[in-house]
């Protein structure tokens, strides 16, 4: 479990944080415990040389199930389980990050 969603975070990182954009926005995610959060990271305003974080989406693995659900952020930092996307695999739910068909992720 932990090992293929870190490959799984490790490859859409690397994918979507090379080649031009890669001086203004690059991805990290961090594991914790049984979730792993997808991070966005830009230049800091003020000082471009300190890089601000910001949350993209939420993963959390249910050992019983065997499947991970996903997780948007509202404005008050809280997070909300996406209810139009089935909870399965990290790499279809990173696909539907990717997508963003309910435009929760990418419209910040």
């Amino acid at each position: 479990m932990r090992e293929d969603a870190e490959t799984a975070l490790t490859e859409f990182c690397k994918q979507h944080s090379s080649g031009t954009v890669s001086d203004q926005l690059r991805y990290k995610y961090e594991l914790v415990a049984s979730a792993a959060i997808l991070l966005a990271e830009r230049p800091g305003f003020m000082n471009p040389a300190e890089w601000a974080s910001v949350p993209v989406a939420k993963f959390r693995y249910s050992e019983a199930r065997g499947s991970w659900s996903l997780y948007w952020s509202d404005s008050n930092a809280r997070w909300h389980r996406l209810s139009n996307v089935p909870a399965g695999s990290i790499r279809s739910l990173l696909q539907a990050v990717e997508t963003d068909a309910a435009g929760v992720f990418w419209g910040k």
